[in-house]
């Protein structure tokens, strides 16, 4: 869960600055109370794509 703390006007769309005020997980992505990368199976965005732990996943602005 996420808290707005600021919300930028740029060009036509808003860029919204945020805080992070709680995290859930599911029981089973979770050893000794701490969540597992490898079972939670993140999504990151960066340069262009969205990645996994091992592999491009998808393109920013298009469909895959």
């Amino acid at each position: 869960m996420c808290k707005v703390i600021q919300t930028i006007p740029i060009f036509d769309f808003t860029m919204f600055l945020g805080e992070i005020i709680a995290t859930y997980a599911e029981e089973d992505c979770l050893e000794n109370g701490r969540p597992n990368a490898l079972k939670v199976k993140p999504t990151i965005l960066m340069d262009t794509g969205y990645f996994d732990l091992n592999n491009r996943v998808g393109s920013i602005f298009k469909s895959c």
